[in-house]
Protein backbone atom coordinates (compact mmCIF):
# COMPACT_ATOMS: atom_id res chain seq x y z
CA UNK A 1 0.00 0.00 0.00
CA UNK A 2 1.24 3.13 -0.78
CA UNK A 3 1.48 6.11 1.54
CA UNK A 4 1.57 9.74 0.87
CA UNK A 5 5.45 10.26 0.90
CA UNK A 6 5.55 7.14 -1.88
CA UNK A 7 3.21 9.15 -3.73
CA UNK A 8 4.98 12.80 -3.30
CA UNK A 9 7.71 10.47 -4.31
CA UNK A 10 6.60 9.49 -7.79
CA UNK A 11 7.38 11.49 -11.08
CA UNK A 12 4.52 14.12 -12.29
CA UNK A 13 1.62 12.52 -14.25
CA UNK A 14 3.09 13.08 -18.18
CA UNK A 15 6.49 12.44 -17.04
CA UNK A 16 5.09 8.74 -15.66
CA UNK A 17 2.94 8.43 -18.78
CA UNK A 18 5.94 8.49 -21.06
CA UNK A 19 7.59 6.45 -19.22
CA UNK A 20 5.09 3.28 -19.18
CA UNK A 21 4.76 3.87 -23.17
CA UNK A 22 8.35 3.70 -23.74
CA UNK A 23 8.67 0.15 -21.54
CA UNK A 24 5.48 -0.75 -23.51
CA UNK A 25 6.88 -0.41 -27.01
CA UNK A 26 10.35 -2.16 -25.90
CA UNK A 27 8.23 -5.31 -24.55
CA UNK A 28 6.44 -5.14 -27.74
CA UNK A 29 9.84 -4.98 -29.63
CA UNK A 30 11.68 -7.89 -27.54
CA UNK A 31 8.32 -10.16 -28.57
CA UNK A 32 8.50 -9.30 -32.33
CA UNK A 33 12.54 -10.11 -32.21
CA UNK A 34 11.93 -13.08 -30.25
CA UNK A 35 8.83 -14.08 -32.60
CA UNK A 36 10.85 -13.69 -35.85
CA UNK A 37 14.23 -15.61 -34.48
CA UNK A 38 11.33 -18.51 -33.73
CA UNK A 39 9.96 -18.24 -37.22
CA UNK A 40 13.20 -18.44 -38.85
CA UNK A 41 14.93 -21.10 -36.93
CA UNK A 42 11.51 -22.79 -37.66
CA UNK A 43 12.24 -22.59 -41.58
CA UNK A 44 15.70 -23.49 -41.62
CA UNK A 45 15.16 -26.19 -39.85
CA UNK A 46 12.31 -27.45 -42.23
CA UNK A 47 14.56 -26.84 -44.99
CA UNK A 48 17.04 -28.73 -43.59
CA UNK A 49 14.64 -31.80 -42.58
CA UNK A 50 13.33 -31.60 -46.22
CA UNK A 51 16.36 -31.37 -47.93
CA UNK A 52 17.66 -34.80 -45.88
CA UNK A 53 14.97 -36.29 -47.34
CA UNK A 54 14.86 -35.36 -50.81
CA UNK A 55 18.44 -35.70 -51.20
CA UNK A 56 18.34 -39.57 -50.43
CA UNK A 57 19.44 -41.55 -53.49
CA UNK A 58 17.38 -44.56 -54.28
CA UNK A 59 19.60 -47.49 -54.49
CA UNK A 60 21.17 -48.04 -57.92
CA UNK A 61 20.01 -50.77 -59.67
CA UNK A 62 22.05 -53.66 -60.17
CA UNK A 63 23.26 -53.71 -63.70
CA UNK A 64 21.77 -55.52 -66.85
CA UNK A 65 23.91 -58.40 -68.14
CA UNK A 66 25.87 -56.93 -71.42
CA UNK A 67 25.32 -59.46 -74.30
CA UNK A 68 27.92 -59.77 -76.75
CA UNK A 69 28.53 -57.38 -79.57
CA UNK A 70 26.98 -58.78 -83.00
CA UNK A 71 28.88 -58.13 -86.04
CA UNK A 72 26.57 -56.13 -88.38
CA UNK A 73 26.69 -55.74 -92.36
CA UNK A 74 25.44 -53.15 -94.44
CA UNK A 75 23.16 -55.94 -96.32
CA UNK A 76 21.44 -57.14 -92.88
CA UNK A 77 20.43 -53.23 -92.10
CA UNK A 78 17.03 -52.43 -92.29
CA UNK A 79 16.10 -49.13 -92.66
CA UNK A 80 13.15 -47.23 -93.73
CA UNK A 81 14.40 -44.82 -96.43
CA UNK A 82 11.83 -41.80 -97.82
CA UNK A 83 13.12 -39.60 -100.35
CA UNK A 84 11.42 -36.25 -99.78
CA UNK A 85 9.71 -34.70 -103.17
CA UNK A 86 11.88 -32.82 -105.10
CA UNK A 87 11.81 -29.90 -107.99
CA UNK A 88 10.13 -30.26 -110.69
CA UNK A 89 12.36 -31.98 -112.93
CA UNK A 90 13.29 -29.81 -116.16
CA UNK A 91 15.03 -30.56 -119.59
CA UNK A 92 16.59 -27.47 -119.69
CA UNK A 93 20.69 -27.68 -120.27
CA UNK A 94 22.20 -25.03 -118.01
CA UNK A 95 24.83 -23.22 -119.29
CA UNK A 96 26.72 -23.09 -115.71
CA UNK A 97 28.71 -25.46 -113.89
CA UNK A 98 27.85 -25.62 -110.26
CA UNK A 99 30.19 -28.40 -109.01
CA UNK A 100 33.55 -28.42 -110.21
CA UNK A 101 36.88 -30.19 -109.08
CA UNK A 102 40.02 -28.07 -108.51
CA UNK A 103 42.81 -28.95 -110.91
CA UNK A 104 46.41 -29.73 -108.87
CA UNK A 105 49.45 -29.08 -111.31
CA UNK A 106 51.55 -32.20 -111.29
CA UNK A 107 54.01 -32.47 -108.43
CA UNK A 108 57.48 -31.36 -110.57
CA UNK A 109 55.97 -29.50 -113.17
CA UNK A 110 57.83 -26.00 -113.36
CA UNK A 111 55.61 -23.16 -113.62
CA UNK A 112 55.09 -19.75 -112.78
CA UNK A 113 51.22 -19.78 -111.94
CA UNK A 114 50.33 -18.54 -108.63
CA UNK A 115 49.27 -21.44 -106.10
CA UNK A 116 45.78 -21.73 -105.03
CA UNK A 117 44.56 -19.99 -101.89
CA UNK A 118 44.47 -22.58 -98.97
CA UNK A 119 43.28 -21.05 -96.04
CA UNK A 120 41.38 -23.99 -94.11
CA UNK A 121 42.08 -24.01 -90.70
CA UNK A 122 44.80 -26.41 -89.04
CA UNK A 123 43.90 -29.86 -87.70
CA UNK A 124 40.14 -30.23 -89.40
CA UNK A 125 40.43 -33.60 -90.34
CA UNK A 126 41.81 -36.43 -88.68
CA UNK A 127 43.49 -39.53 -90.50
CA UNK A 128 41.97 -42.80 -88.73
CA UNK A 129 44.19 -45.12 -87.14
CA UNK A 130 43.65 -48.83 -87.69
CA UNK A 131 44.08 -52.16 -90.20
CA UNK A 132 44.17 -50.30 -93.82
CA UNK A 133 43.89 -53.50 -95.57
CA UNK A 134 40.12 -54.34 -97.32
CA UNK A 135 37.52 -55.71 -95.85
CA UNK A 136 36.16 -56.96 -98.83
CA UNK A 137 37.87 -59.87 -100.65
CA UNK A 138 38.45 -60.04 -104.65
CA UNK A 139 36.09 -62.87 -104.91
CA UNK A 140 33.83 -60.98 -102.90
CA UNK A 141 34.22 -58.19 -105.16
CA UNK A 142 33.45 -59.84 -107.91
CA UNK A 143 30.52 -61.28 -106.86
CA UNK A 144 28.72 -57.80 -105.60
CA UNK A 145 30.18 -56.35 -108.98
CA UNK A 146 28.45 -58.99 -111.14
CA UNK A 147 25.36 -58.56 -109.08
CA UNK A 148 25.65 -54.73 -108.54
CA UNK A 149 22.62 -53.49 -111.57
CA UNK A 150 20.32 -56.01 -113.47
CA UNK A 151 20.21 -57.61 -117.12
CA UNK A 152 24.16 -57.16 -117.33
CA UNK A 153 25.60 -59.15 -120.48
CA UNK A 154 27.56 -62.54 -120.36
CA UNK A 155 30.75 -61.54 -119.85
CA UNK A 156 33.99 -61.87 -118.01
CA UNK A 157 34.79 -59.69 -114.46
CA UNK A 158 37.88 -58.76 -113.30
CA UNK A 159 38.57 -56.45 -110.29
CA UNK A 160 41.54 -54.68 -108.93
CA UNK A 161 42.63 -53.35 -105.90
CA UNK A 162 42.85 -49.10 -106.14
CA UNK A 163 42.71 -45.37 -104.47
CA UNK A 164 40.95 -43.39 -105.45
CA UNK A 165 41.46 -39.71 -104.69
CA UNK A 166 37.30 -39.10 -104.34
CA UNK A 167 36.43 -42.57 -102.61
CA UNK A 168 39.72 -44.14 -100.43
CA UNK A 169 40.19 -47.83 -101.43
CA UNK A 170 38.12 -49.36 -103.52
CA UNK A 171 37.71 -52.65 -105.63
CA UNK A 172 37.77 -50.71 -109.75
CA UNK A 173 35.48 -53.91 -111.24
CA UNK A 174 35.28 -54.17 -115.28
CA UNK A 175 32.71 -56.65 -117.15
CA UNK A 176 34.67 -57.49 -120.39
CA UNK A 177 32.77 -59.29 -123.40
CA UNK A 178 34.84 -59.82 -126.15
CA UNK A 179 36.72 -56.82 -126.77
CA UNK A 180 33.94 -54.76 -125.82
CA UNK A 181 34.07 -52.86 -122.19
CA UNK A 182 29.77 -53.51 -121.19
CA UNK A 183 30.24 -52.11 -117.55
CA UNK A 184 33.13 -50.87 -115.46
CA UNK A 185 32.81 -49.36 -111.86
CA UNK A 186 34.00 -48.99 -108.21
CA UNK A 187 33.28 -50.43 -105.09
CA UNK A 188 34.30 -49.77 -101.33
CA UNK A 189 36.97 -51.76 -100.07
CA UNK A 190 35.48 -51.40 -96.71
CA UNK A 191 32.02 -52.02 -96.55
CA UNK A 192 31.20 -53.11 -100.19
CA UNK A 193 28.79 -50.43 -101.30
CA UNK A 194 28.90 -49.77 -105.35
CA UNK A 195 29.96 -45.99 -105.39
CA UNK A 196 30.39 -45.67 -109.22
CA UNK A 197 28.58 -47.78 -112.21
CA UNK A 198 28.85 -47.59 -115.76
CA UNK A 199 27.48 -48.92 -118.49
CA UNK A 200 28.43 -48.85 -122.05
CA UNK A 201 25.64 -47.79 -124.50
CA UNK A 202 26.68 -48.45 -128.50
CA UNK A 203 24.73 -46.54 -131.06
CA UNK A 204 24.09 -49.32 -133.00
CA UNK A 205 20.49 -49.97 -133.72
CA UNK A 206 18.96 -47.12 -131.94
CA UNK A 207 16.55 -44.76 -132.20
CA UNK A 208 16.56 -41.38 -133.21
CA UNK A 209 14.41 -40.04 -130.14
CA UNK A 210 13.73 -41.17 -126.62
CA UNK A 211 11.24 -43.72 -125.96
CA UNK A 212 10.92 -42.94 -122.17
CA UNK A 213 9.41 -39.46 -121.13
CA UNK A 214 11.78 -37.48 -118.57
CA UNK A 215 9.23 -38.20 -115.90
CA UNK A 216 9.30 -41.68 -116.54
CA UNK A 217 12.97 -41.78 -116.51
CA UNK A 218 12.77 -39.51 -113.06
CA UNK A 219 10.71 -42.44 -111.40
CA UNK A 220 13.47 -44.46 -112.01
CA UNK A 221 16.33 -43.03 -110.66
CA UNK A 222 14.25 -41.63 -107.46
CA UNK A 223 13.61 -45.73 -106.99
CA UNK A 224 17.16 -46.44 -107.71
CA UNK A 225 18.67 -44.18 -104.81
CA UNK A 226 16.20 -44.61 -102.41
CA UNK A 227 16.51 -48.17 -102.62
CA UNK A 228 20.37 -48.45 -103.20
CA UNK A 229 20.99 -46.54 -99.88
CA UNK A 230 20.30 -48.32 -96.65
CA UNK A 231 19.31 -44.65 -94.83
CA UNK A 232 17.08 -42.47 -94.03
CA UNK A 233 18.06 -39.93 -97.43
CA UNK A 234 17.56 -35.83 -97.13
CA UNK A 235 18.30 -34.92 -100.65
CA UNK A 236 16.77 -32.81 -103.46
CA UNK A 237 16.75 -33.23 -107.34
CA UNK A 238 19.21 -30.04 -108.45
CA UNK A 239 19.53 -30.80 -112.03
CA UNK A 240 18.15 -33.36 -114.72
CA UNK A 241 18.70 -33.03 -118.40
CA UNK A 242 18.48 -35.39 -121.62
CA UNK A 243 21.90 -36.47 -123.55
CA UNK A 244 21.83 -37.44 -126.72
CA UNK A 245 24.18 -40.17 -127.83
CA UNK A 246 27.03 -39.43 -130.37
CA UNK A 247 26.66 -41.55 -133.76
CA UNK A 248 27.80 -41.57 -136.79
CA UNK A 249 26.37 -38.84 -138.74
CA UNK A 250 24.61 -37.17 -135.48
CA UNK A 251 23.07 -38.48 -132.70
CA UNK A 252 20.92 -41.28 -131.29
CA UNK A 253 18.18 -41.32 -128.56
CA UNK A 254 21.45 -41.37 -124.72
CA UNK A 255 20.22 -41.06 -121.27
CA UNK A 256 18.36 -38.81 -118.53
CA UNK A 257 20.79 -37.53 -116.18
CA UNK A 258 19.83 -36.84 -112.50
CA UNK A 259 21.79 -34.82 -110.07
CA UNK A 260 20.94 -35.06 -106.31
CA UNK A 261 22.81 -32.78 -103.42
CA UNK A 262 22.82 -34.04 -99.59
CA UNK A 263 21.23 -31.76 -97.80
CA UNK A 264 21.96 -29.92 -94.49
CA UNK A 265 19.98 -27.56 -92.57
CA UNK A 266 18.12 -26.53 -96.01
CA UNK A 267 21.61 -26.15 -97.56
CA UNK A 268 22.65 -28.36 -100.63
CA UNK A 269 26.41 -30.38 -100.36
CA UNK A 270 29.03 -29.69 -103.20
CA UNK A 271 30.04 -33.42 -102.72
CA UNK A 272 27.69 -35.37 -101.09
CA UNK A 273 25.16 -36.68 -103.14
CA UNK A 274 23.85 -39.28 -106.06
CA UNK A 275 24.08 -38.94 -109.23
CA UNK A 276 21.92 -41.22 -111.69
CA UNK A 277 21.62 -42.06 -115.61
CA UNK A 278 19.19 -43.22 -116.99
CA UNK A 279 18.61 -45.04 -120.57
CA UNK A 280 16.00 -43.10 -122.93
CA UNK A 281 15.64 -46.86 -124.70
CA UNK A 282 15.28 -49.59 -122.00
CA UNK A 283 15.07 -47.34 -118.70
CA UNK A 284 18.37 -49.18 -117.98
CA UNK A 285 20.60 -47.82 -115.35
CA UNK A 286 23.31 -46.20 -116.99
CA UNK A 287 25.29 -44.42 -114.80
CA UNK A 288 25.38 -44.47 -110.56
CA UNK A 289 27.13 -42.16 -108.41
CA UNK A 290 26.73 -42.65 -104.58
CA UNK A 291 28.81 -40.40 -102.41
CA UNK A 292 28.03 -39.73 -98.92
CA UNK A 293 31.19 -39.82 -96.73
CA UNK A 294 30.51 -36.41 -94.41
CA UNK A 295 29.12 -37.59 -90.68
CA UNK A 296 26.62 -34.79 -90.40
CA UNK A 297 27.64 -33.65 -86.48
CA UNK A 298 31.01 -32.83 -89.14
CA UNK A 299 28.65 -29.61 -90.13
CA UNK A 300 28.86 -26.09 -88.95
CA UNK A 301 25.77 -24.93 -87.00
CA UNK A 302 24.87 -22.44 -89.67
CA UNK A 303 23.07 -19.05 -89.28
CA UNK A 304 21.37 -17.22 -91.90
CA UNK A 305 24.42 -15.98 -94.14
CA UNK A 306 25.94 -12.88 -92.84
CA UNK A 307 27.76 -12.33 -96.49
CA UNK A 308 25.88 -11.24 -99.40
CA UNK A 309 26.15 -12.39 -102.90
CA UNK A 310 27.79 -9.42 -104.11
CA UNK A 311 30.50 -9.44 -101.60
CA UNK A 312 31.54 -13.02 -101.62
CA UNK A 313 31.88 -12.57 -105.89
CA UNK A 314 33.85 -8.81 -105.31
CA UNK A 315 36.67 -11.24 -102.75
CA UNK A 316 37.11 -13.65 -105.65
CA UNK A 317 37.50 -11.00 -108.15
CA UNK A 318 39.74 -9.04 -105.74
CA UNK A 319 41.73 -12.42 -105.24
CA UNK A 320 41.54 -12.82 -109.19
CA UNK A 321 43.16 -9.23 -110.03
CA UNK A 322 45.94 -10.29 -107.63
CA UNK A 323 46.47 -13.75 -110.25
CA UNK A 324 46.28 -12.85 -113.66
CA UNK A 325 46.00 -8.40 -113.33
CA UNK A 326 45.56 -8.62 -117.32
CA UNK A 327 42.32 -11.09 -117.24
CA UNK A 328 40.25 -9.64 -114.90
CA UNK A 329 38.06 -7.24 -117.30
CA UNK A 330 36.99 -10.39 -119.16
CA UNK A 331 36.25 -12.16 -116.31
CA UNK A 332 32.19 -13.87 -115.98
CA UNK A 333 30.66 -14.87 -113.22
CA UNK A 334 28.68 -18.15 -114.02
CA UNK A 335 27.12 -19.31 -110.99
CA UNK A 336 27.21 -18.27 -107.27
CA UNK A 337 25.64 -19.92 -104.80
CA UNK A 338 25.58 -20.75 -100.86
CA UNK A 339 26.82 -24.55 -100.14
CA UNK A 340 28.08 -26.78 -98.12
CA UNK A 341 32.05 -27.04 -98.80
CA UNK A 342 31.91 -30.80 -97.56
CA UNK A 343 34.80 -32.19 -100.10
CA UNK A 344 37.81 -33.59 -98.30
CA UNK A 345 40.12 -36.28 -98.95
CA UNK A 346 38.19 -40.00 -98.16
CA UNK A 347 40.82 -41.45 -95.98
CA UNK A 348 40.49 -38.58 -93.40
CA UNK A 349 37.72 -38.07 -91.49
CA UNK A 350 36.50 -34.28 -90.75
CA UNK A 351 36.60 -33.08 -87.06
CA UNK A 352 33.16 -31.82 -85.11
CA UNK A 353 31.56 -28.46 -87.00
CA UNK A 354 34.78 -28.43 -89.62
CA UNK A 355 32.71 -28.11 -92.59
CA UNK A 356 31.72 -24.41 -93.16
CA UNK A 357 28.96 -22.83 -95.13
CA UNK A 358 30.55 -21.45 -98.18
CA UNK A 359 29.69 -19.21 -100.90
CA UNK A 360 30.68 -20.72 -104.38
CA UNK A 361 31.82 -18.77 -107.06
CA UNK A 362 32.31 -20.55 -110.39
CA UNK A 363 33.71 -18.16 -113.40
CA UNK A 364 36.08 -17.79 -116.25
CA UNK A 365 37.65 -15.62 -118.13
CA UNK A 366 38.89 -14.66 -122.18
CA UNK A 367 41.64 -17.56 -121.52
CA UNK A 368 39.58 -19.93 -120.34
CA UNK A 369 36.91 -19.87 -122.72
CA UNK A 370 39.42 -20.28 -125.54
CA UNK A 371 40.51 -23.39 -124.37
CA UNK A 372 39.00 -26.45 -126.57
CA UNK A 373 38.02 -28.25 -123.05
CA UNK A 374 37.69 -25.15 -121.19
CA UNK A 375 37.35 -26.13 -116.76
CA UNK A 376 35.75 -23.04 -115.26
CA UNK A 377 37.75 -21.13 -111.57
CA UNK A 378 36.25 -22.07 -108.70
CA UNK A 379 36.64 -19.85 -105.85
CA UNK A 380 35.46 -20.54 -101.60
CA UNK A 381 33.96 -17.64 -99.51
CA UNK A 382 32.96 -17.92 -96.07
CA UNK A 383 29.24 -17.37 -95.70
CA UNK A 384 29.75 -16.10 -91.77
CA UNK A 385 32.88 -14.51 -91.87
CA UNK A 386 33.80 -13.12 -95.78
CA UNK A 387 37.00 -14.86 -95.44
CA UNK A 388 38.25 -15.97 -98.92
CA UNK A 389 38.98 -20.32 -98.37
CA UNK A 390 39.68 -21.64 -101.03
CA UNK A 391 40.38 -20.34 -105.39
CA UNK A 392 41.70 -22.47 -108.32
CA UNK A 393 42.60 -20.28 -111.12
CA UNK A 394 44.31 -21.36 -113.82
CA UNK A 395 45.22 -20.55 -117.29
Amino acid sequence: MKNDSDEFNEPYLPARYREIVRKKKQRRLIKKIVLAAVALIAVVAAYIVLSGIFMVSPPAPSPAPTAAPLESTAAATTVATTLPAAAPATTRVPATVTTVNPTVNPAGTATEMPEPVQTASANTYVTPAGDTGPAITEAQAKEIAQGSFPDLPAGEMTVDLATSPDFGQVWKFSLQAGTTTEASGMLDAKSGTVVTFNRTILPGGRSQNPVLTMDTARQIADSTVSSRYNGILSINLSDSRYVPLSAPGGTVAGSYRFTYNRIIRDYPCDADGFIVSVDAISGAITEYVQRWQTPENAFMIAEDALVTRSSAIYTVQARAQTIYPASVSTIHILSADIRWKDRHDPATTPRLSSIPLAWKIVFDDETLRAKANPTPAVGWVDAQSGELLEIAYRH
